[in-house]
């Protein structure tokens, strides 16, 4: 498949992968699949072909480089980017409108905050979301509206000063506050309604929302 016939990506890192019955309906609108590195070991793990693999190849295993064997490689040495970083270029310079990324997180903490600093610089030139096994995580930009189960935890985490900031719908509402790193976080809200609103005028916010199951 030609990426240009996809205008919508799943990323295959190589953290923390979520479950299967998770990963299933990620599937099902036929996205151009990238894997970052060793999200190719990740992908061979839960019998997903990509359509691509890139990165400094560092991290993929000689047995995924042969089960792949039929799937261009492109092998990347700058060390000045993540793998995730020439996955993110390399969709879009191929044009696509938007992205999900699985195996962002996990149990090395640092490459989990580099990743939410990766997911800040790109959100403004791609539609983008990380997904894991316990929520979904996106940049707010500006104003977003999004449908909620009642009852379902939502977290905002400043990304530095956030200020202006006003949501509708959460059981502890911000009414143009600010929220900052080290001062104030914005964890473990609830929804309290099916729709919530979400705005800030300066900033970039990080939502997180927690899978409803979960917060069950």
């Amino acid at each position: 498949m030609k990426p240009e016939q996809k205008k919508i990506a799943l990323v295959i890192c190589n953290g923390e992968m979520p479950s299967s019955k998770l990963i299933v309906p990620l599937l099902k609108s036929k996205p151009f699949i990238i894997c970052a590195d060793g999200g190719a070991n990740k992908a061979r793990s839960f019998g997903i072909t990509p359509h691509v693999i890139i990165g400094d190849l560092d991290s993929i295993t000689d047995k995924s480089r042969h089960y792949f064997s039929s799937v261009p490689i492109i092998h990347l040495s700058d060390q000045n980017s993540t793998d995730l970083e020439k996955a993110l270029d390399y969709l879009l310079t191929n044009k696509f409108s938007s992205a999900t990324v699985i195996g962002a997180t996990g149990d090395r903490p640092d490459h989990t905050m580099a990743n939410f600093s990766i997911l800040v610089k790109y959100h403004t030139r791609l539609m983008l979301q990380y997904f894991d096994e316990r929520c979904t995580i996106e940049v707010v930009r500006k104003r977003i509206q999004f449908s909620a189960v009642i009852g379902q935890q939502i977290s905002l985490v400043p990304m530095g000063h956030c200020s202006g900031i006003q949501t509708h719908g959460l059981k502890f509402p911000l009414n143009n506050e600010s929220l900052e790193p080290g001062v104030r976080e914005g964890l473990s809200n609830e929804a309290v309604k099916s729709r919530i609103t979400i705005s800030l005028k300066k900033g970039s916010l990080l939502l997180f929302k927690i899978h409803p199951t979960i917060t069950k």
